[in-house]
């Protein structure tokens, strides 16, 4: 019936009926198909799990909840109802034991499951080929049934099938990314088990959760996310605010589990502090404030926004404008900047206008304020609007994001270099408003990296930024804006006048300057 059992059709049988009790308990499939507390294995090899009694508490109850879970839909279908789609999402600090959890819940689904169908992925190649996959491979050699599914590098499926049939009893594990979503094709399985697993959830992009939610339309169907929560956001932490009623959630501190090095853990918060992304990340199995590849900290943000504003009168006063496209028009926002100060005069925004509109709502605002400078972004929406500011005589001054860097050792394009700057003014000296949740959410979900070729720094696009489901930063680029260019101070613009105003009048009164 199966490879290299061993066994009589009478015993494969009777194992088969062994493991068919195990439906609706996970629970007590993990503890009956492992060798726990055993000094040796069958072969008489030392067993791995000689010292360990059994799950982890937090592993323990979400195989008891998935049970329940199991327990409730075979009620509902006696009733005639549809069943309920599982979804579950658990947060860890490290070494809690998820990579264990995600391949007994693999195994239990295709051990239990006839033509079991499911797809197992992570944010990247080095986590599902060095550590998710492989941990699959360590409890299958330990199971009991283990010589009924066949272990590759990329597929775990029912040994007993021909080849030709082995893909509708298959797990398939595979990176994914917005344009390359095959390991999701396909995936239904009308009226049977079908499951995903996301690990390392917090770096699967938004367009990957969609794709694998139309998966999970028919069917028992199953959806599991694991991972450190990386980010402050994103569709891993909404599992846990925007769709916790969807969702069974968990967050598993480290120090929590039998695992783990409790005076290493301690030391950590100690250097970092408890309530450090480092901490929440890392130990705690929280979101971080910020994200950790972030390049503005939450931090710098609430240091700008607890200062005083003493103001500086003598600074230029900067007004700059972003632009971009929206479904119904271009839409445009205003910052002001005048020297430490991003908080007397608040940013606006404008929706749905044409440059002629823009224009007219730029210059009212332009006449108002008396701006030094307007700095405008030179390509896309706000073209028009620049040459309409020209031909009126505003001081508008036309940069552009994408060009080389002035220093080019070090930034890939301008838009790294002035982030950079405001990155600094905000740890050093800038004011923003105390209440300005838009802009700090903005300004904190920038991300930032290195061009490959040239290891210049780069900021994240405003694409990228559209992929993971955040909105165009605009209020954040605006501000940015304001650090574009080098305008004079008031005050010196002033004394060179009275300077100039000076000489002229002496010229006036002796030609010779006798």
């Amino acid at each position: 019936m199966a490879r290299n059992s061993g066994l009589s059709i009478a015993k494969e049988k009777e194992l088969a009926t062994f493991i068919a009790t195990f439906y609706d308990n996970p629970y007590g499939f993990v503890m009956a198909v492992f060798p726990w507390g055993v000094p040796t294995l069958p072969d008489g090899s030392p067993n791995p799990l000689a010292d360990k009694k059994g799950p982890e508490d937090w592993q323990r109850d979400l195989l008891i909840e998935l049970g329940e879970h199991i327990q409730n839909n075979n009620i509902r279908r006696e009733f005639g109802m549809d069943t309920k789609v599982w979804r579950s999402a658990v947060g860890s600090g490290h070494g809690v034991g998820k990579s264990a959890l995600v391949a007994w819940v693999i195994y239990f689904l295709m051990s239990t499951r006839v033509d079991t169908r499911g797809a197992v992925t992570a944010s990247t190649q080095f986590q599902l080929e060095d550590k998710t996959w492989p941990e699959l491979a360590k409890w299958h050699n330990l199971a009991i049934n283990n010589h009924w599914f066949r272990w590759t590098a990329t597929t775990f499926s029912f040994a007993a099938y021909p080849e030709d049939k082995q893909k509708n009893y298959r797990t398939t594990a595979a990176t994914v990314s917005e344009t390359n979503t095959e390991a999701f094709a396909g995936l239904h399985n009308e009226g049977k088990t079908v499951f995903v697993v996301f690990d390392e959830a917090s770096g699967v992009l938004s367009k990957v959760w969609q794709v694998a939610d139309g998966a999970l339309t028919d069917g028992e169907a199953f959806f599991f996310a694991f991972g450190n929560m990386t980010r402050p956001d994103g569709e891993f932490v909404d599992c846990f605010e925007k769709h916790a009623d969807l969702y069974v959630t968990k967050n598993v501190d480290s120090r929590s589990v039998r695992l783990t090095n409790k005076n290493a853990l301690q030391d950590i918060i100690t250097k970092y502090g408890i309530e450090s992304d480092e901490v929440r990340v890392r130990i705690l199995g929280k979101p971080p404030i910020t994200s950790f590849d972030a390049f503005i900290p939450m931090e710098a943000v609430n240091l700008a926004k607890a200062r005083q504003d003493w103001g500086d009168n003598g600074a230029a006063l900067i007004m700059g404008v972003d632009g971009s496209r929206s479904p119904v028009g271009d839409k445009f926002r205003i910052s002001y900047r005048q020297g430490r100060d991003a908080r007397s005069l608040p940013s606006l925004e404008f929706r749905g206008m044409n440059s002629i509109e823009a224009f007219r709502v730029v210059s009212r605002e332009a006449d108002r304020t008396r701006p030094d400078a307007i700095i405008v972004e030179g390509t896309g929406p706000t073209t028009g609007l620049i040459d309409l500011l020209k031909h009126r005589k505003y001081p508008v001054i036309e940069v552009w994001p994408g060009a080389p860097s002035s220093i080019p050792a070090k930034y890939y394009n301008n838009r790294a270099e002035w982030y950079d700057t405001l990155r600094t003014w905000l740890w050093d000296e800038g004011v923003l408003p105390e209440h300005c949740d838009n802009l700090a959410k903005e300004l904190t979900s920038i991300r930032y990296g290195y061009n490959k070729q040239t290891q210049k720094m780069i900021m994240e696009s405003k694409q990228d930024m559209a992929d993971r489901g955040l909105p165009s930063p605009d209020e954040a680029d605006s501000l940015m804006l304001t650090f574009a260019a080098r305008v004079a101070r008031r005050d010196i613009n002033k004394l060179h006048a009275a300077n100039t105003r000076g000489r002229l009048a002496k010229v006036e009164e002796d030609p010779l300057g006798e």
